[in-house]
Parts: C-alpha cells; structure tokens; sequence
C-alpha cells in the first residue's frame, strides 16, 4: 500500500518521466527491502518475480493514467484561459470608436497580456505606407519592412517561422487575403515561444484584423449616411430654394421692367410703391441669403461660437431697429426688463434669430401685424420671447416645428425656404439655451432662454 501510495503522489506531483523513473525506483526498493533475501537484490522463487512485475506495471499503468488526466486537465485549463483572452480582447476593442483606435488599443492589450513590446501596423487609405500604431514610448525595434512582407504573402514571420526565422520579432497579417495591416510581437533571440502558442497569437491577430475590418466598414458606412444625408439635403435645399426664389425674383422682375418702360409716363405714388416693392423684395432674398450661409456655417464640424459678454437692451435694440427699417409700417414693440444681467453670446446670430422671429411672425399675423418682443429674467438666466396676435399655430405645424426646410401650412417660414426656425434652434442651442413655442391666446410666441452671469460675476465685470 505504501509502494501504491508513493506511485500516485509521483504520478500526480512529478512529470511523466519523473514519475516513471519513481515508479522504477519504488521497486526496485520494495525488492530491496522486502523480497526476501531482504537488503538484497537477489530474487528467491518465481512468485516474486510475478510480484514484482505486477506491481511494476500497475504502476506504469496508474502513471500513464494519471499523467495522462493531467496533461488532459492542463490543455483544458491552458484552452480555457485563451478562449477567456479571446473574449477579454473582442470586448476591448468593440469600446473603440474607429479602426486607429482599435489598433492602437489591441496593441496596448497585447502587449499586456504577452508580456512583449507589440505594435498594429495598418494601411493607410490616402498613402501607400504602413501606419504604426501602439508603439511603446522610446521603442525602435519594429521593422516596417516585415509588415509589408507579410501582408503582401498573407503568412507570418520571424522567431518560429519558416520565413525570416533569424528576426528577433513575430509578424503576422491581420487575414491571410488583402489583410489591411499586420502586428508585430518584439521576441528575446533563443527564447522561440511553442507552435502552439503561435498558433493562438495568430488566432489573437486574426480576431484583431476582424475588429479592425469591421471598424473601417462601420466608418465607411457612416461617411456613405452622412455624403447621402448631406446630399438629400443638398438637394431639398435647391429644390426649396429654386420654388422660393421665384416668387421675389418675379416681383424684382416685375418692378423693374415697369420702371424701366413705363417711369416716366407713371404717376409718382406708383414709382414710389414699385420701387419700395423692389426693396422689400431685395430684403426677402438678402434674408435668405443670410440664412443659408448661417446654415452652412452651423455645419461646419470644427465651427465655434465667438462670445463676448454682451447686453440684452443692445442686442434687442439693434435688432428691432433693423426689422422696423425692414418692415416699415409695422407695428414692433420693444418691452425689456430693468437691470438684465450680461449674457456669454455672439451678438450677430442673436440679432438674426430675433430677426428671423420678428420676420416669421410679421409673415404670419394677418393683415394688420402688431408684434412685440420683450425680455425679463427666467429661473435660469434670462428670457427673450417674440409674439404676434395672429391666428396663431395650426395643430399640423406644432410637429417638427424647428426642423429644416420645413414650412408651415400658412406659408414659409422666415426667410423662406424653411431654414428660419431651424436657424434659430441651432444658435439658441450652441448658447446653451433652448427655444420652444409655448401656447399663448391670442396669435403665436417664440421664447428662448439663454444662461446668465452670476450675479457676483456681473459685479467684477461692471468694476
């Protein structure tokens, strides 16, 4: 029991020539100690001999068994904590928002988890080079021309391979076909990693490539929504604008081949009202114009707002005094609240969205507009609001009330080609503030507030 009791503790603590050595050892001392004659070699009969080798191939057999579930056990360990890698990997990268990303952020993880400086070389798609992504700081052992090797032959190289075995790195392509990059693993010369253990870094590198493919198609595909989306836009845009322009370029028409063939023999009332329509008209496009090149300026992804500390009276006083010149013979009333504290703004898109408000509501108030804009304090900061006492807004165009080129049943928008409304949400929100049109009796009202200077900041910059 002692001779079977040390076999299995060899088997199971030893490796499995060890173990056989023990098993061998452990006979040949049970001979020694306990065949008789003891404290010697010799053998005495043949049923010791049967003795002996029973228990020697007991042994042999108890050790192939056990090596055998321990060889098993460790394989499924060593699979388990790839496929665990494997997993651990696929979830860094899908937090990556692009294909650099993901290839700067896999080279970080590998380098990690195996202990060796990596570095993602990927294809650039504006410049035939390779980009090296994840390169340790102060790092120069990576070695470009492997990676372009290996992606143009789709099969890695260096430390354990048949190509380029004498390179002190292992370099594999992200796919074995049109790969868009490869990685490369800095190795320590006579320290060559096992077959399999290349076998599962390759399966780590492909598993990267499938990230780093699936993060360029998501990207592409979001350049091919946004060109379709800018483009549908593009065109509602001339489309609106081609249906819009019609109406004031006729009148523009109109006016001036009147004038031009019939001003002398015209009484003078009549030359006053076509040349003040030629203006108005004029007015209407310079308005549109204005829009759309705010619109375009507002797309712009790098655009930023240019604030400075601005006063409400001056903002409101400068843009009312421009719609009653634009409008003359309407009735606008100005209402300010005393002692308004300074708002962070650009004071010229503050002025064309109270324009545009003013324009809209003059627009849609009836034959004979009254609109007042006035300003006080709102819980936050401050509040601007713009009203008429028209027939006010149609359920149907309470829906999408500040989206792009959209008109209301009534007729346009400011500026006319829907781009109004749209304007003005799209500044009043860069301020931080935000616009809506809340329900009023009678006629319609536009308010948007905007955040103010603290009251103690107000004082340090009037001192």
């Amino acid at each position: 029991m002692v001779y079977l009791v040390v076999v299995v503790v060899a088997a199971m603590s030893l490796g499995r020539w060890a173990s056989l050595a023990a098993s061998l050892m452990c006979v040949t001392a049970l001979n020694y100690f306990f065949i008789p004659p003891r404290r010697s070699f010799a053998i005495d009969g043949a049923e010791y001999w049967w003795t002996l080798a029973v228990l020697l191939g007991l042994s042999l057999a108890l050790n192939t068994l056990i090596t055998s579930l321990r060889e098993r056990r460790a394989r499924a360990e060593l699979g388990e904590t790839r496929a665990a890698q494997l997993h651990s990997l696929s979830e860094a990268l899908a937090q990556t928002s692009d294909h650099v990303a993901a290839a700067q952020r896999a080279a970080q993880w590998l380098a990690e988890t195996l202990r060796h400086p990596c570095a993602v070389f990927l294809r650039e798609d504006e410049t035939p080079a390779l980009g090296c992504h994840g390169v340790p700081a102060g790092e120069t052992g990576f070695h470009p021309m492997s990676a372009q090797w290996a992606i143009d032959h789709g099969r890695p190289l260096g430390i354990g391979c048949p190509d380029w075995p004498d390179l002190p790195l292992w370099c594999a392509p992200l796919a074995r076909r049109g790969a868009g990059g490869a990685v490369q693993v800095l190795l320590p010369a006579g320290t060559p990693p096992t077959e399999d253990t290349l076998l599962h870094w390759l399966s780590l590198v492909r598993q990267i490539g499938f990230s780093v493919e699936r993060e360029r198609a998501a990207q592409s595909a979001r350049l091919a929504q946004e060109s379709a989306r800018s483009e549908a836009e593009r065109n509602t845009l001339l489309a609106s604008l081609s249906h819009d322009l019609r109406t004031p370029l006729a009148g523009i028409v109109g006016s001036a081949s009147a004038l031009r063939t019939q001003g002398e023999a015209m009484p003078a009332a009549q030359r006053v009202r076509l040349l003040a329509n030629l203006e108005n008209e004029a007015r209407d496009m310079t308005l549109m114009a204005d829009n759309i090149l705010q619109m375009a300026r507002l797309a712009q992804p790098l655009w930023q707002l240019r604030t400075q500390w601005e006063s409400v009276e001056e903002i409101l006083g400068a843009a009312v005094a421009r719609m009653r010149r634009r409008w003359d013979g309407v009735r606008i009333q100005l209402r300010v609240s005393a002692g308004l504290p300074p708002v962070q703004a650009e004071a010229a898109l503050l002025v064309q969205v109270i324009a545009n408000l003013v324009d809209n509501a003059v627009r849609h108030s009836g034959p004979d507009p009254h609109i007042l804009v006035q300003a006080g304090r709102s819980r936050d900061g401050i509040f601007i609001a713009v009203r008429d006492h028209g027939p006010g807004l149609a359920e149907a165009d309470v829906a999408g009330l500040f989206d792009r080129y959209r008109q209301g049943s009534a007729g346009a928008t400011s500026g006319g080609a829907g781009l109004g409304l749209a304007i003005c949400r799209a500044i009043i929100e860069a301020h931080g503030g935000r616009i809506e049109a809340p329900p009023c009796e009678p006629g319609t009202e536009f308010r948007f507030d905007l955040p103010a200077v603290a009251a103690t900041e107000e004082t340090e910059l009037h001192e």
